[in-house]
Order: structure tokens, then C-alpha cells, then sequence
């Protein structure tokens, strides 16, 4: 599947899932997709779902969550609303090649994501604690990944080293993130990346030096601004870079120039640097 012309609503089938429900014993246990909350009655019966797929889980705590992944091993999961500060249990899902985990102020790290060797799409969002991502780098297989905060909690980590090692990866979204060392530079790694999806919280140099290194990768910040989709209070671009302004295309276009003309010679330097290195 090319995943870097996909997102989350589409790959998770968030608007288009199986009714939730209440008590499997009132469910086809031949049943391939299903979802089900913490509460669920009969979550015991869960390991009698030998064709389970697909799992949608809503509103679980840590022990229905272990109680329930000891007993599955789907293709794809989506949790959704997890009070969950142990992970490790995703570690034991060998089938897994689509996951979405969503708002859990819980865990502070991740789990083993070496054990999921066909683990190719995964989807992090509203993970307010955690601070490294350093066990993505063992997910050699994953083509998609989406980390993500909200407006509320945003998504507060070290570095985006470990990324540098995910040479598979066509799809790449950051947003509501702020990294400590503020470096773009592991991305720069990733040659085969099709389409970076990436918020306005790094510096306008790092998306600049970013646009030379990877010059076939889609990113709608690989230049001086960003139209808005609707304007704000007149504003219909957004500029580049962290602490930049909005600004309105046609009244502003001195200063739309100025900040052309600034990015290009940001490129330019970096080329620069690059040829005599």
C-alpha cells in the first residue's frame, strides 16, 4: 500500500468502523473486524476470535488493556482513550502492521517496537508524557508514522534522531511538537520520504536546509510561506518558520518579498556549504 498518500482518517477508519460493542457473547466469534470499549462484557472470550483482523478498543484502563491484548494478536489496532502507562503488551502483537494509539496522559515511554516485525503504519497522538522516541528506530519496516500532540498537550520530546534510521519511511506527519534540540537535520536521512507533514514550530532555517536535502519530498514548508485554507482576521499566509507572522499575500507584499528573498538565501548558503564539504 503506498501509505504517503494516506492519512490517519483513512488508514484507522476512524468515521467508518464496525458497531461498538456491548457483550461478545451476543457476536459472531468468525467476526473479523470488531469493536469494543474497556466495559465490553465478555472480554474473557476475546482469544475465541481466531479471524480477528481488525480491533478498535475505546476508553480502556491498564488492566482491561492488558487483559485484552493478552488475548489477540490483529493485524490492525486502534486504541483510543487509554489511561495506559505500560505498553509493553504491544510487544507481543507479531501480526501487527497498522497501529493507532490516541490520548493516553499515562505512559511516559514507548514499548519494544522491534518484536513488531510488520508493524508499517503507525499512528502516535496525544501522548503527553513521553519524552524519547528512541525505540521507533528498531521499526525498519514502518513507511508511515505520525507523531502528534493537540493544541492542549503538545507533544514535548529530545530529538528526532531515532527517525533518521527509519529508511523505509514514505510518510512522515509532525505536528503540535516541540523538539528540544530544534533539528531537522534526522529527517534529512530519509531519501525515499514521499510527503512530510509537519507543523510551523521549527526554525525557518531547518526547513530551509531540509528543502536542499531532500528536494522529492512533498512539504508545503519547503518554501518562504504557507497559504492558509481560511483566512485569519484578513491573514491568508502563514510564514515559515517558528515565531514568523501571518501576513496578507497581496497588502504585505513588500514584506512577502523580503521573506523570499530571505529563504532563498537560506538555500542558497546551505547548497553552498553542502558542495564545499
Amino acid at each position: 500500500m503506498n501509505y504517503f498518500d494516506k492519512d490517519p482518517q483513512y488508514l484507522f477508519r476512524i468515521d467508518n468502523r464496525p458497531v461498538e460493542i456491548e457483550d461478545l457473547n451476543d457476536i459472531d466469534q468468525s467476526s473479523e473486524e470488531i469493536v469494543i470499549y474497556g466495559k465490553t462484557k465478555g472480554i474473557d472470550l476475546l482469544a475465541s476470535f481466531s479471524h480477528l483482523k481488525k480491533l478498535w478498543i475505546c476508553s480502556v484502563n491498564q488492566q482491561e488493556f492488558d487483559q485484552i491484548l493478552s488475548q489477540v494478536n490483529p493485524e490492525m489496532l486502534s486504541v483510543y482513550n487509554m489511561r495506559v502507562e505500560n505498553l509493553s503488551l504491544l510487544s507481543t502483537l507479531s501480526n501487527l502492521q497498522t497501529l493507532s494509539l490516541e490520548w493516553n496522559t499515562k505512559a511516559s515511554s514507548l514499548w519494544d517496537v522491534s518484536k513488531n516485525t510488520y508493524l508499517n503504519a503507525l499512528s502516535i497522538e496525544g501522548f503527553s508524557k513521553i519524552r524519547d522516541i528512541e525505540p521507533l528506530m528498531q521499526g525498519n519496516k514502518i513507511e508511515y508514522l505520525n507523531l502528534q500532540g493537540d493544541q492542549n498537550n503538545t507533544l514535548k520530546i529530545q530529538t528526532l534522531e531515532p527517525l533518521k534510521y527509519l529508511q523505509q519511511l514514505k510518510y512522515l506527519g509532525l505536528s503540535f511538537i516541540k523538539v528540544e534540540d530544534e533539528s531537522l537535520k534526522p529527517i534529512s536521512y530519509l531519501k525515499g520520504l514521499k510527503v512530510l507533514a509537519i507543523s510551523n514550530q521549527f526554525p525557518t532555517e531547518e526547513y530551509a536546509k531540509l528543502s536542499v536535502d531532500l528536494p522529492e519530498t512533498k512539504c508545503s514548508k519547503f518554501a518562504a510561506y504557507e497559504r492558509l485554507h481560511q483566512a485569519i482576521s484578513g491573514m491568508n499566509i502563514m510564514v515559515v518558520g517558528k515565531r514568523k507572522p501571518n501576513l496578507n499575500l497581496q497588502k504585505d507584499a513588500e514584506k512577502v518579498k523580503k521573506y523570499e528573498n530571505q529563504f532563498k538565501e537560506l538555500q542558497k548558503a546551505y547548497k553552498k556549504v553542502n558542495k564545499i564539504g
